[in-house]
């Protein structure tokens, strides 16, 4: 069964190939290459050095893959992180020099400098795949959560699960797709299902969810909105109702990204958060306001002394 689902465009960059049948073009570019002007990014392919530089990683392995596109075998799709790039799901770690395929077969399973190939472990699963405009192939929405919540770490896996359930990805299938393997990466995956939540309203809070479970803080309420009579609903990224504490996550970006501050100054934008916090803290049952940055979620220290100011609650 075919599926469309949200891609990742290709990355407009020219790419330069080698060839038996042209000897002279291939050396001059191997020449190119030589001097740094061009980059290798596979077997006799290149690209300019510079505009590779100006990518951000996951339009780098998107590139990667398109340009293998036609070393892929027609039994194997793309599939794990590669997969995650194509249906453009957000990646805490950076995606692999290699791309990443399955095939069908308990010995499928090999490893060359271009492709990473995985042995399909659920062979009575879900078959569907999203099929891109030029005829890529990569496993289904289901099947690729599967399987990075059983190959990735416990962050990466509920930041990629947040993304693919609010795109209507079932969970249950997940579930149910993960049971029906081995016990390799099982426990783990199971973990990362349960704490998935479409809710979540950026990679930094997914983050930070994962964070507080490793605590053992209460679980948060997401979005959960405050009401006042006659003035605009306040949303929060977090809610502790038990110790009635309320947690923001505060990527700078608010405060740099010119279209999120819809036309007004940084300045604007530092006064409003502090009129909004002034009547947050004076709602009923709140408690404190905890602010937090992406330089608290890796400093388990700084992160415990905020929540432990605040009143949250942790259990480990």
């Amino acid at each position: 069964m075919k599926r469309t689902f949200t891609l990742a465009p290709v990355p407009h960059v020219p790419l330069f190939r080698t060839s038996s049948h042209r000897p002279d073009e291939s050396d001059r570019i191997r020449k190119r290459a030589s001097t740094g002007e061009l980059t290798r990014i596979s077997r006799g392919l290149f690209v300019g050095t510079a505009e590779w530089n100006a990518l951000r990683p996951a339009d780098r392995h998107r590139l990667r893959i398109e340009a293998v596109a036609d070393r892929i075998r027609s039994d194997r799709i793309i599939s794990h992180v590669s997969a995650a790039v194509v249906l453009a799901v957000p990646l805490v770690t950076d995606p692999p020099d290699r791309v990443h395929l399955t095939t069908h077969g308990a010995d499928g399973r090999t490893t060359n400098a271009t492709f990473i190939v995985h042995a399909d472990m659920d062979p009575s699963g879900d078959r569907s795949t999203v099929v891109t405009p030029d005829g890529l192939r990569t496993s289904g929405p289901e099947r690729v959560a599967a399987d990075l919540a059983l190959t990735f770490p416990l962050v990466d896996a509920v930041v990629a699960l947040d993304d693919l359930l609010r795109r209507g990805t079932d969970r249950a299938r997940v579930q149910q797709s993960i049971e029906r393997r081995g016990p390799k990466g099982r426990r783990r995956a199971l973990r990362a299902v349960a704490l998935a939540d479409p809710a979540s309203g950026s990679v930094g809070e997914s983050v930070l969810r994962v964070r507080f479970d490793d605590l053992g803080t209460e679980r948060p309420v997401l979005q959960h909105r405050f009401r006042q009579a006659g003035l605009p609903d306040i949303v929060v990224d977090f809610w502790f109702p038990e110790a009635g504490v309320v947690v923001e996550f505060d990527g700078e970006v608010k405060y740099r990204d010119a279209q999120m501050r819809a036309g007004r100054s940084a300045e604007d934008v530092v006064i409003a958060e502090k009129q909004r916090e002034d009547r947050l803290r004076a709602m009923p049952g709140v408690r404190w306001v905890v602010r937090l940055a992406w330089s608290d979620l890796w400093d388990e220290g700084r992160l415990r002394a905020a929540l432990r100011r605040a009143g949250v609650r942790m259990t480990r």
